[in-house]
């Protein structure tokens, strides 16, 4: 029976907790399902992970600030939409930020695993309106901050 609970406590210990993000995402139907406060947004919360198991594969800072910008820039124009939803030139805008993505993985700028978070993320099929958008920049600002502790 030790042995079985060491099995167990290793098996925890080597899970990606990138990866397990991502399975959430796939099974929500859109990203403020995933992305609320008390799931991200607290020590040891899918933030703080993310950043974490980021710095370990040395992840270029610089790059989570690009994107961080471009989000930010983005949802600036967002607010001042009167309704919930995302303009086709809003999503349009979004929607470009991946090939960016692309690119900088393709220079080893940044790691599978966040090209893939990214690529889950990222999507018409998950960004449906300015609700899961501001969930998702909320999310990523918490990395932003958690990757600097």
């Amino acid at each position: 029976m030790t042995g079985r609970r060491q099995g167990k406590n290793f098996q925890q210990q080597r899970r990606n907790p990138i990866q397990d993000l991502i399975s959430e995402i796939r099974n929500a139907n859109s990203l403020k399902e995933v992305f609320t406060p008390e799931e991200y947004a607290l020590p040891d919360g899918w933030a703080h992970k993310t950043a974490k198991r980021l710095s370990k594969q040395a992840m270029n800072s610089n790059q989570l600030r690009k994107i961080f910008t471009q989000l930010k820039s983005i949802e600036e124009k967002i607010d001042r939409n009167k309704n919930n939803e995302l303009t086709d030139a809003q999503i349009n805008e979004i929607l470009l930020i991946m090939p960016q993505i692309a690119y900088a993985k393709g220079r080893d700028l940044i790691p599978w695993e966040f090209y893939d978070l990214m690529k889950e993320c990222i999507t018409p099929k998950k960004l449906k309106d300015k609700d899961d958008f501001k969930s998702f920049v909320n999310f990523y600002t918490a990395v932003v901050a958690y990757s600097k502790v």
